[in-house]
């Protein structure tokens, strides 16, 4: 009880002297500051730096949640300040108390502890889990807690950042300060993710303060990347084949198809059906949706369909599901029981049963292709019965062949030929077929037109009208069609001479008036041309004599002649020659001379007469 009174008799005096000094203004202020961590008994300060002069003694007064006297140690002699304890900022960041000298100067002490780095940032938890969806885009934002740091000021939290430098490809981080209170800290997707390649990452993100060295915390964080349905189911293969006899029941397994989806769950569960739009629509088999197992679902008939297409879709079960389609071929296998069929297809410009006389050795004349629903894989014997060789069968593919041409045709010697193309199965008893061919030879331009003759030779009167008729000209041409059909022309003549021809019928015919004086004889050739492409043709040659008449009067070369006698002449002497002419050659005509006196002497007397040969007198 003695010393509590004590204490508080103090109290009462020093406020009652700080009362006083306050009234007479001796009051003085001392600050300090220590920073914390540091072991007790660190001297911190000195009472007496904030007085005027020395004192020495004092009396300390401190309010009631200060902890002055319980973490630091005042000298109440010396005025010396120390700690007591290891101060920590964290837990108190200010003492404040009230010293007094024996004199009654105040003191009003104000002791800051300063802040060292000694807390790492901490963040709220040690791991923290994040979820998500494959389907992210990129720059995708996931808040994340902010770490803690005691200290303040530089030494507090100044930023963030992914250890694992591979993660930083991936992801990267935003933090926005702000103020003290509402700091923020992004994790922002660089790129989108796949969970099929990786469904999960692990990452370090480390917070540090501004320390040197910094000090750091660090956060795990556990991203799981969420499934989306972002995958199609896959087959194993793309195509299937089975392979079942006509005779199979129902039921029959035919095959199994196998598909796979990337995706979870639903997403990854794959349902089988067969696409009845694009393939078997008359449901001939089923699929069992779960399994992938394919079954005959009705007969077979080999004959009606050897090979089977289905096409498989596969669907997973996904909100918007996605499918993916694989091919299933499956072929019958067939019983001896159908002979094999002939199918023949010309090779003619007009698709008739003809070759033309013009076609080379080798040439083809025909395809035959041979079908046997029974013996597909082991094949067909196909022969050729009768032809006479002149045509033969090659062989150009499995089932096809070709007939072609084994020998020089000629149609003008045989225009018609039968063949007979006959196939037999391997079957035991084998069952065969035949097919008989009546092929025609059809004309190729290989023959010229012929005159019966290759000079003619005709007469006709030179007093023949023009358009008379001369010859007839008669060519043949052993060719068929347009290939025999002539026609006819003249080519040339000696004179030009004066004729024409009907270049169908070969009517030779006079074209102009003939003068046998002018030109008796002639000659021109008249050309037979048939139709084919390039046209063939011949010549003979006609010989035209023009036979005379009696057209033209004879003609003295002079009107009038003198002649003197001597009295004296021989009887036979010449004493004139006269000249006539009808033509311009050798006449072969009789001429006959009258004579005609003009006087009467020469007219009455006998002693005179006249001899006349050649014109001389």
């Amino acid at each position: 009880m003695g010393r509590e009174r004590a204490a508080t008799w103090l109290l009462r005096t020093l406020a009652l002297s700080l009362l006083c000094a306050r009234s007479r203004g001796q009051v003085f202020n001392l600050t300090l500051s220590v920073k914390e961590g540091l072991p007790a008994k660190t001297i911190v300060g000195d009472l007496g730096a904030g007085l005027s002069r020395p004192s020495t003694g004092f009396f300390i007064s401190e309010s009631r949640d200060s902890y002055v006297f319980r973490d630091l140690e005042i000298d109440a002699d010396t005025g010396i300040i120390s700690t007591a304890v290891v101060l920590d900022r964290e837990s108190r960041e200010r003492y404040e108390f009230v010293a007094a000298t024996l004199t009654g100067e105040v003191i009003q002490v104000t002791l800051e502890v300063e802040d060292v780095n000694d807390h790492s940032p901490v963040f709220p938890s040690e791991e923290v889990d994040l979820e998500i969806s494959e389907l992210s885009p990129s720059g995708s934002r996931f808040q994340l807690d902010v770490a803690k740091d005691e200290d303040e000021g530089e030494f507090g939290t100044r930023g963030y950042r992914i250890t694992d430098g591979e993660m930083g490809e991936l992801f990267h981080l935003e933090y926005r300060s702000g103020s003290e209170d509402h700091p923020s800290l992004d994790l922002i997707l660089a790129t989108r993710l796949d969970r099929e390649t990786q469904d999960f990452y692990s990452l370090a993100i480390e917070a540090f303060d501004g320390g040197v060295p910094p000090r750091t915390g660090t956060l795990q964080v556990n991203v799981r990347v969420l499934d989306e349905n972002d995958n199609p189911p896959v087959f194993n293969q793309t195509e299937y084949h089975a392979s079942l006899p006509e005779d199979a029941p129902a039921m029959s397994s035919v095959c199994r198809v196998h598909a796979t989806d990337l995706d979870l769950g639903d997403n990854g569960r794959v349902a089988y059906e067969i696409n009845r739009r694009q393939s078997d629509p008359n449901e001939v088999f089923s699929i069992d949706a779960a399994s992938g197992v394919v079954y005959l679902n009705k007969p077979l008939d080999h004959e009606t369909q050897a090979f089977h297409e289905l096409i498989i879709s596969a669907r997973d079960g996904g909100a918007q599901p996605e499918h993916s389609s694989a091919f299933v071929g499956v072929k019958v296998l067939d019983v001896n029981d159908n002979s094999p069929a002939i199918s023949v297809l010309f090779l003619s410009d007009t698709g008739d049963a003809a070759v033309s006389e013009a076609a080379a050795v080798g040439d083809y004349v025909a395809r035959i292709s041979v079908s046997d629903p029974d013996f597909q894989e082991q094949g067909v014997a196909v022969t050729l019965v009768e032809g006479d060789g002149t045509f033969a069968l090659t062989q150009t593919d499995d089932f096809l062949y070709a007939l072609c041409v084994n020998a020089p045709l000629d149609r003008e010697e045989r225009d018609l030929y039968q063949v007979k193309v006959q196939a037999s199965d391997l079957g035991s008893p084998p069952l065969s077929s035949e097919v008989t061919l009546l092929l025609r030879v059809t004309d190729a331009n290989d023959c010229r037109p012929a005159f019966e003759k290759d000079a003619y030779v005709v007469r006709v009167s030179e007093d023949a009208p023009p358009g008379s008729s001369l010859i007839r000209m008669r060519a043949r041409d052993a060719d068929d069609g347009v290939n025999s059909e002539v026609r006819y022309s003249i080519a040339r003549s000696d004179r030009g001479g004066p004729v024409s021809i009907d270049p169908e019928t070969g009517l030779v015919t006079t074209a102009a008036a003939l003068d046998r004086e002018t030109q008796a004889e002639l000659w021109f050739l008249v050309v037979a041309a048939d139709g084919g492409e390039p046209a063939l043709s011949a010549t003979a040659t006609v010989t035209m004599l023009v036979e005379d008449v009696n057209d033209n009067e004879p003609v003295f070369q002079q009107q009038l002649y003198n002649a003197t006698v001597p009295e004296h002449s021989d009887v036979g002497s010449c004493f004139l020659q006269v000249r006539w002419g009808m033509c311009s050659f050798t006449c072969t005509h009789k001429i006959y001379i009258l004579l005609r006196y003009s006087s009467r002497k020469f007219a009455s007397s006998h002693k005179y007469t006249f001899q006349i040969s050649g014109g001389h007198f």
